[in-house]
C-alpha cells in the first residue's frame, strides 16, 4: 500500500499539470469562437471592436483592416455567422496600445471597477447558416 501512495500522487499531479488554466487564452492555446456577429465599431485609430450576438461578457478586437472589413462583411451577409479565433491580448500586441497609438481601450460595463475583457482577434472566417 505505501507503494501505490506516491503513485497515485503522481498520477494527480499529472493530470493537474496537463490541464490549463481557465482563462489562458494565448498564442499556444488560442480560443475559437462560432457565433454571430453583432456589431463592429471601426475607430478612428484604425482598430475595430466587434461585439457578438451571444457573447454579453467580451469584446473582439482588430488592428488589422483586413479582418476588420472581414467582420464589416460578416454583418452585410445573409446570417453574420462566423468562426473566430481569438487569444488575450499581450503587452507587445498592438491592440493593447492606448487608443492615441491605435490600439484598443477597455470598455467600462458600468461601475469603476469594472470592465470588458477584450481580446485580440486572430482570424475570422465567414459561414453560411446551413
Amino acid at each position: 500500500m505505501s507503494k501505490k501512495f506516491p503513485v497515485l500522487i503522481f498520477a494527480v499531479m499529472l493530470a493537474a499539470a496537463a490541464c490549463s488554466p481557465a482563462g489562458n487564452i494565448s498564442k499556444r492555446n488560442p480560443g475559437i469562437l462560432r457565433d454571430y456577429v453583432f456589431s463592429v465599431e471601426p475607430r478612428n485609430n484604425g482598430s475595430y471592436i466587434i461585439w457578438m450576438r451571444n457573447d454579453d461578457v467580451a469584446a473582439y478586437c482588430t488592428t488589422d483592416r483586413a479582418l476588420g472589413e472581414t467582420a464589416v462583411e460578416a454583418i452585410n451577409s445573409r446570417t453574420g455567422l462566423v468562426v473566430m479565433e481569438y487569444r488575450n491580448r499581450e503587452t507587445g500586441d498592438k491592440e493593447s496600445w492606448g487608443v492615441n497609438q491605435g490600439g484598443c481601450t477597455v470598455e467600462s460595463s458600468g461601475g469603476e471597477s469594472t470592465s470588458t475583457p477584450i481580446f485580440k482577434v486572430l482570424s475570422i472566417r465567414i459561414m453560411s447558416d446551413e
